[in-house]
């Protein structure tokens, strides 16, 4: 993935030089990649609502407003800055996220990278930490200009994972955590996301997964 601007709770998957172009094309191509991909309004309410003090990771490339959404809808969250949990040396003490986000990151890491950066984030991770990962599926006229959009201002590596991938890449990255479907596919395709969690039946009767 090109190089990132990150704020406290969120990092952005777009180039720090794509931002910076203010010309009239640089802008409505960032228009566009918001309206195809941010979705953060449908994305925070197809999501669960989580326990107050839970820490969350954030790892977004939406400049932090799904986070913004989210922390909205559970006050009590505690973001935790990503730098520190994912720093290339493992601090001792360094917070464990309790919720890992990760929004529209995945399809800007080759894919042969996307096993070892899941089992990073993992690593740093709580024991029974959950996993939001929104993604955008392949095929059709909207998917299309999406990546063509997404390709112009990351320029860098895009490739689409459809949910049946994700699954199978889950599966081998985060071993032992189920997969549960939300509601977002349905209100705004192509975007989906998918939450990954140890089966427990508590968790379920919460809503958590089912």
């Amino acid at each position: 993935m090109a190089a990132v601007s990150g704020a406290i709770g969120g990092v952005c998957a777009l180039p720090v030089r794509a931002a910076a172009q203010m010309g009239f094309l640089a802008r409505a191509a960032h228009v566009w990649h918001a309206t195809v991909f941010a979705h953060a309004e449908a994305v925070a309410a197809s999501l669960p609502s989580l326990p107050d003090r839970t820490s969350i990771l954030a790892l977004t490339a939406d400049g932090g407003a799904l986070l913004d959404l989210v922390l909205a809808r559970n006050p009590y969250l505690r973001p935790l800055d990503p730098e520190i949990v994912l720093a290339e040396d493992a601090v001792p003490g360094a917070p464990q996220p309790d919720v890992v986000l990760l929004s529209d990151v995945l399809h800007h890491l080759a894919p042969e990278a996307r096993e070892g950066y899941l089992r990073r984030v993992q690593e740093r991770a709580a024991p029974e930490a959950l996993f939001i990962v929104k993604e955008f599926a392949p095929g059709g006229l909207r998917a299309g200009l999406g990546w063509i959009t997404d390709r112009a201002l990351s320029r860098g590596t895009v490739r689409f994972l459809n949910p049946p991938e994700l699954r199978t890449l889950a599966a081998r990255a985060l071993p032992g955590l189920s997969a549960f479907w939300t509601p977002l596919y349905d209100r705004e395709p192509p975007n989906y996301c998918m939450l990954f969690r140890k089966l427990r039946l508590d968790l379920m009767a919460e809503g958590l997964g089912a």
